[in-house]
């Protein structure tokens, strides 16, 4: 049956810009959280789920195995019966929604993936889907396309990919009758089918399977009852598989392309238990290569208007800095972005140079876009995420990168994100506040006055987990802040405590405290001023460490943009709250590299929950910067804010810094104490002051 989506409400995408020919995929070994074996593999952009489902486990109810989900929704989003047929499993906020489950080379997609005109290929579905491929047919065989079951999306529907997996070695066949074709490929793809399987095709189906045949199946949304999911079902039971796929809608208001909550986006890949997600050549724009383009108009001083080579166009918002706000956007800045200057209409008016000076430069020329490896390839706004390169000094040599040279210019700052160059932005802004260039000319961190430093009384901790030891219970000895009584622990397996909550945790010896949410999260802001969390948080910080210098957030694991971690630009107000203090607070992504951002420079480091592993060299400069005095505070989430794999990323960092604390698999909440009358949101005023003193203002 023809699947009636709501097409004809989705905003038309920009068109793709086609790549060169596809890379050869090379395996690597599964990603470990830290240590030797740890590959520090780039993965796929993003994935885009145009309509998708969730699965289950066999009994129909939540899919929990970690060893089986490869992909998971991001926490915001939500799953509903949107066919009102009673059918679905709805899932709870805590729980992670499955996307794609795998089992003895049989997966499950809870999307098609990969049709033509509904999926933007600057998404990294392709590669994803083919990377499944090479996994279980090692990079070359025949697939066959099942469309002798009614589908919709045929062979002919997904034509681009058909194109992109053939040019890697795969010959795609569409097929009519699996029972004739089978014996002779060696892997099948199942969308959604509108009629069943007999008996003996399930039968032929197993035997396959058996026999090494891998299977590809691919369900879709409930809406208007067009999923079929009873049949695709009917597979997954014959061939006792670990899942099954729920009759379900999966939506998400925040992580979706052009709005459209059906069309959800996710990066929350399962990289510890799954080799599935290195990055390769694409469809559309690839990281590491450069694309011709004409720049067309200038919005600002960080976004342009361009147009490729091929005809196709983009906004473009360009990576790794922030210009201020021009006049008419003003109120949109924050001030306190901009360390030393307090005052928003010099900002305003250094918006407008930045905005003339990028126009001048760029506006009219032929310039090179390049996407960075570890950022999205587009933003919530659907701008394309890039750096360009342009002839600068007129030599006809495109050889000067924008991003950096108006950092240097004086006319931006470095943005706090994922972004590969980030280190050397920083140093580029170092150099422009150190000689005063331009905005920088007012910049006076020195003289900023304090803000919210008073005694201790309350601790804002919000989304936060318990804290445990590797061996169970931490000692309330080792506790400064504990739960009020009132809270509550959802408990997702792991140490229940049954007198008062831990949710910090102190290993002196180490240097190093765990905190079970992020208290700095610059979400709640205007929520928390009463709260004294950052006073609390560096009082921490000063009795752990035997450094002096600025406080660090370490940003080159993924953490920008997540629900469960911090950049700097997620603590804005904590940067105030130090700047008033004489302490500087940035970021830091090359935990091993050298500068006046490196460890070297720093008391602390906050390491937020991360999405990829550390590498040795990197597990070795924590452990040398705490041997050496410093600090390091550990900070996650709440089960349900942060994906399982995340944090078993965070506690096996925990663990290679030779601490024992760990953070527990449970959320707390508070019905009393909290802010806005969301449990989630907690405080507390339980307070250890028998074993701890730091609760006098900082100052």
């Amino acid at each position: 049956m023809r699947f009636r989506r709501r097409r004809f409400l989705q905003l038309l995408a920009t068109a793709s810009v086609a790549g060169g020919t596809a890379l050869e995929h090379v395996a690597t070994p599964v990603s470990a959280a830290a240590g030797s074996d740890c590959s520090a593999t780039d993965t796929v952009p993003r994935i885009e789920f145009y309509s998708a489902a969730s699965q289950v486990d066999p009994n129909y109810e939540a899919l929990t195995d970690e060893s089986v989900v490869a992909v998971w929704a991001e926490p915001a989003a939500t799953n509903t019966d949107d066919d009102g047929n009673g059918d679905a499993y709805a899932y709870d906020d805590l729980t992670p929604i499955p996307l794609v489950s795998v089992d003895a080379g049989v997966y499950g997609f809870g999307a098609i993936l990969l049709q033509d005109g509904e999926i933007d290929f600057d998404y990294g579905n392709e590669e994803f889907v083919l990377n499944a491929w090479d996994a279980e047919l090692g990079g070359s065989g025949t697939v066959l396309w099942d469309e002798g079951h009614g589908q919709y999306y045929t062979l002919d529907t997904c034509s681009t990919f058909e194109r992109y997996a053939e040019n890697n070695g795969y010959t795609v066949t569409p097929t009519a009758s699996l029972s004739s074709d089978l014996p002779d490929a060696d892997a099948a793809v199942i969308t959604s089918p509108s009629d069943p399987f007999s008996s003996a095709e399930l039968d032929e189906l197993a035997d396959f399977v058996a026999n090494g045949g891998a299977l590809f199946l691919h369900d879709q949304s409930d809406y208007g009852d067009y999923d079929e999911t009873a049949n695709l079902n009917d597979v997954a039971s014959r061939l006792d598989l670990a899942y099954r796929f729920n009759d379900d809608d999966v939506n998400d208001d925040t992580n979706n392309v052009g709005g459209d909550t059906f069309d959800v986006t996710t990066s929350q890949f399962n990289v510890n238990a799954f080799d599935l997600f290195a990055d390769r050549g694409g469809i559309g724009l690839d990281a590491g290569v450069r694309y011709v383009a004409t720049v067309d108009s200038v919005t600002d001083g960080d976004t342009v208007d361009v147009t490729f080579a091929d005809g196709s166009s983009a906004e473009v918002r360009l990576l790794g800095f922030d210009s201020p706000e021009t006049k008419r956007n003003g109120q949109y800045e924050k001030i306190e972005e901009w360390e030393g200057i307090e005052d928003d209409r010099y900002l305003s008016d250094w918006g407008e140079s930045a905005k003339d000076y990028a126009t001048g430069e760029l506006e009219g020329e032929t310039v090179e876009i390049e996407i960075d490896p570890a950022e999205d390839v587009r933003d919530p706004f659907g701008r394309l995420l890039a750096y360009v390169h342009y002839d600068g000094d007129g030599d006809g040599s495109v050889d000067t990168l924008f991003n950096r040279e108006i950092i240097e210019r004086g006319y931006a700052r470095v943005y706090g994100s994922n972004l590969t160059k980030h280190d050397a932005f920083w140093n580029a802004e170092d150099d422009a506040r150190a000689n005063g260039r331009r905005v920088w000319r007012e910049s006076d961190p020195e003289n900023t006055a304090e803000v919210r430093d008073r005694a201790v009384e309350e601790v804002f901790v919000p989304n936060a987990a318990s804290v445990r030891t590797g061996s169970g219970e931490i000692s309330p000895a080792r506790v400064p802040v504990f739960a009020e009584s009132t809270a509550t622990q959802d408990l997702r397996g792991g140490v229940e405590y049954g007198g008062d909550v831990p949710l910090v945790g102190v290993d002196s010896s180490a240097r190093v405290a765990l905190v079970g949410g992020l208290p700095i999260d610059e979400r709640y802001r205007d929520d928390v001023t009463d709260f004294e969390h950052e006073v609390f948080l560096t009082n921490l910080v000063d009795s752990l460490s035997e450094a002096s210098g600025q406080i660090l957030v370490e940003g080159g694991h993924g953490q920008f943009n997540e629900p469960h971690a911090l950049s700097n630009e997620d603590a804005v107000a904590y940067q105030r709250y130090l700047e008033g203090q004489g302490i500087a607070f940035e970021q830091v992504n090359t935990l091993d590299g050298a500068g006046d951002n490196a460890l070297s420079t720093a008391r602390a480091v906050i390491v937020t929950s991360p999405r990829s592993c550390y590498t040795t060299a990197e597990i070795d400069a924590l452990n040398t910067f705490g041997s050496n005095g410093g600090a390091i505070v550990l900070m996650g989430s709440g089960h349900g804010r942060i994906m399982p794999d995340t944090r078993a990323n965070l506690n096996d960092l925990a663990d290679a810094l030779g601490t024992d604390l760990r953070l527990n698999a449970d959320h707390v909440f508070d019905d009393t104490h909290n802010v806005g009358g969301d449990p989630a949101l907690l405080y507390t005023t339980n307070r250890n002051t028998s074993d701890f003193s730091l609760w006098s203002p900082y100052s």
